[in-house]
């Protein structure tokens, strides 16, 4: 390596270590700002913590890559022409394409390890990271009981409460309790102004006291002119103590692994899931067309008919209705009325299902496209920092900082978009993966190749001359 190459990749390397660190950091903040509810007061011990930050930090690696690249490369060149040594080096014959040579090798091996960092690290990362989250969540259930939103921690419950308050915030205001515990959906609700919520010393329940109240709950009758009454009862209380059993958080391993979400996979089990959800939404949707075929499909065949109908003439009214008596016309429309509703039903549960499976398999396709397109984002953010840098000869923490974070702000604001399109089944999960580097691309290689020429309306005294005559024209309009 000559002595310019080790020069540029020094100077390189070293704004590329402190941005790429300090993104990571920033992003993990916004991980914590999120958790941090669930995360306190929880009496774990810290080291668990530090392994799920840890965990957690190793998955904001392939979106801080970019940015860092970005930043870098921006630092670099633009400290270059800060200090006159990019006319230097160009004057001595070195175009800029030769001095991009070698750092666009070095951003080439940082995609490669980036996507396998993503591709084996990551999805491992995330796995016992979130398990870890998870069972640290479950560790004391009553501080996960937010206002204004349903807990169900609680097997068999769900939960919801107004307002947190007192000291210890443990007094509760209109709280809502499902009891789901026979299975039979919401026929058993309890509802009170106030109560307070305490864990036993020996954490094997959580106690609810609570005051002016109402209990309400439907029964189940077994005889047919019961179910037409709908039987209930309902009760008023002044004080009443609901106990949940917390049996089931306890952990003595906060490592507990759980199941495996669709980013907890690498891009061969992607593709092996895609092609099983595939297999599975093609079986229900033959088994659908094959039921609703047998319901309702028919074959008109007169040669099977029966020898004493063949000179027989029905006569039959257009009418189909007026074919029956006064008596039979209302059982006729009330059974095609209730079979109509039971295809309805029967349709629109299908449809919800095969648009549930096409959205988890998007999921699964946008995931295994991400991991890709994210690496290639790095060589995309170089051919845009690099010249940016050559053209506002401002090196340090100022100029380049505001550009990179303009930049980089547009491209994640697209890319988030564009992947919830994907999510959403409005835009195919492939394009909507990759237009966002795509559409970056060729500005980078513009920018490239007209720093690379000397154009003029890349120079800062291009814009200077314009902006005066604009504003020239302006006073004598």
């Amino acid at each position: 390596m000559k002595v310019l190459d080790r020069y540029i990749l020094k100077s390189f390397l070293r704004p590329f270590t402190i941005t790429f660190l300090v993104m990571v950091f920033f992003l993990l903040m916004q991980f914590v700002w999120k958790y941090v509810d669930d995360l306190v007061g929880k009496g774990v011990e810290w080291y668990y913590i530090l392994e799920m930050l840890l965990y957690i930090s190793a998955t904001t690696v392939p979106l801080a890559l970019p940015i860092a690249v970005l930043l870098s490369s921006l630092m670099t060149f633009g400290s270059f022409g800060e200090h006159n040594e990019l006319a230097a080096i160009r004057a001595s014959g070195i175009s800029l394409l030769r001095m991009f040579r070698v750092l666009v090798i070095t951003v080439a091996i940082i995609s490669f390890c980036g996507f396998l960092f993503a591709n084996y690290v990551m999805p491992v990362s995330q796995f016992k990271g979130k398990s870890l989250l998870r069972n640290i969540s479950k560790m004391k259930p009553a501080l996960n009981i937010r206002p204004g939103i349903f807990y169900d921690g609680i097997e068999g419950y769900s939960i919801k409460i107004a307002e947190k308050f007192g000291p210890d915030n443990n007094q509760l205001r209109n709280i809502i309790i499902y009891d789901h515990t026979d299975n039979l959906g919401n026929i058993k609700v309890t509802t009170a102004a106030e109560g307070v919520m305490e864990i036993t010393p020996d954490n094997r329940f959580m106690i609810i006291e609570l005051t002016d109240g109402q209990t309400y709950e439907e029964h189940q009758p077994t005889k047919r002119e019961d179910k037409e009454r709908n039987p209930f009862s309902s009760t008023r209380f002044e004080y009443a103590v609901i106990r949940f059993s917390l049996e089931d958080f306890k952990s003595e391993d906060l490592r507990q692994e759980t199941r495996k979400d669709f980013n907890m996979l690498n891009n061969a089990q992607l593709m092996l899931a895609v092609d099983s959800l595939r297999l599975v939404l093609t079986d229900q949707r033959a088994h659908f067309h094959q039921t609703m075929a047998e319901r309702y499909g028919y074959i008109l065949d007169t040669a099977a008919r029966p020898p004493t109908m063949k000179d027989t003439v029905i006569d039959i009214h257009p009418d189909i209705l007026a074919n029956f008596t006064k008596r039979k016309q209302k059982m006729v429309a009330e059974n095609a009325l209730r079979i109509a509703r039971s295809n309805r039903s029967y349709y629109d549960q299908a449809k919800t299902n095969y648009h549930w499976r096409e959205r988890t398999i998007a999921r699964h396709k946008l995931e295994w496209h991400k991991k890709i397109s994210l690496s290639f984002a790095c060589l995309v953010m170089f051919f845009i920092g690099a010249p940016l840098g050559a053209i506002i000869r401002k090196g340090g923490m100022g100029m380049p900082v505001v550009i990179s974070v303009v930049v980089f702000i547009l491209f994640y604001v697209m890319a988030t978009a564009f992947e919830k399109m994907g999510r959403e089944l409005t835009w195919d999960p492939i394009s909507a993966s990759w237009l966002p580097p795509l559409l970056f691309l060729p500005i980078g290689l513009i920018l490239t190749y007209k720093t690379a020429n000397d154009a003029e309306f890349m120079g800062m005294e291009f814009w200077s001359k314009l902006w005066r005559k604009i504003t020239f024209r302006k006073k004598n309009s």
